[in-house]
């Protein structure tokens, strides 16, 4: 009796470990076709793309998303992508990451975080190529998500991650020291 109690508890702790490891699983990205985007990688219910259309917008409207978080600056574009969302009925958030990007700050991924967080819906994460916001995504999914250092490099690369790579790299290598 003892010894099937025994059996029991370590299959129990094993299965509660074996829970826990899936919290952190992220779907890896795969190239995604939208009419209109240039890149467009798709992982679970975020697409990360390059800059959208009014016309992109209208599509993701009618496909049920319910978030577009762009990390553009205010004057990149001659047009009004909060307004042309919000009129979608849906939500726009702005984390300003201003080219070239030199470093990641705590401040965004604090508020990609939340974003992310209080998203449960279909999300659009874009920038003017992918890129700024695929290292954001990266980012966020090592500091808030407990993803490995090089597992959420790879993730982010998938995602659109290019250029930014190095100031990714350098944000997630004092991350490594500070744990």
């Amino acid at each position: 009796m003892r010894t099937r109690m025994l059996t029991l508890l370590a299959l129990g702790t094993l299965l509660a470990c074996a829970d826990r490891s899936n919290e952190t699983a992220v779907a890896d990205p795969t190239p995604c076709t939208i009419a209109g985007l240039g890149i467009c990688s798709e992982a679970g219910n975020l697409v990360i793309a390059s800059q959208p259309s009014q016309q992109v917008l209208e599509y993701l409207a009618a496909q049920g998303y319910e978030t577009v978080v762009s990390t553009r600056a205010p004057d990149e574009l001659d047009w009004d992508e909060r307004a042309a969302v919000e009129a979608l009925g849906m939500r726009f958030v702005n984390i300003p990451m201003p080219g070239p990007v030199e470093a990641i700050t705590d401040e965004q991924v604090a508020a990609f975080a939340e974003v992310m967080e209080s998203g449960e819906g279909r999300m659009f994460l874009h920038c003017g190529s992918g890129n700024r916001v695929a290292g954001l995504w990266g980012a966020w999914l090592a500091e808030y998500r407990g993803i490995d250092s090089a597992e959420a490099l790879r993730l982010a690369e998938l995602g659109g991650m290019t250029r930014v790579r190095p100031v990714v790299e350098q944000r997630l290598g004092a991350l490594a020291v500070e744990r």
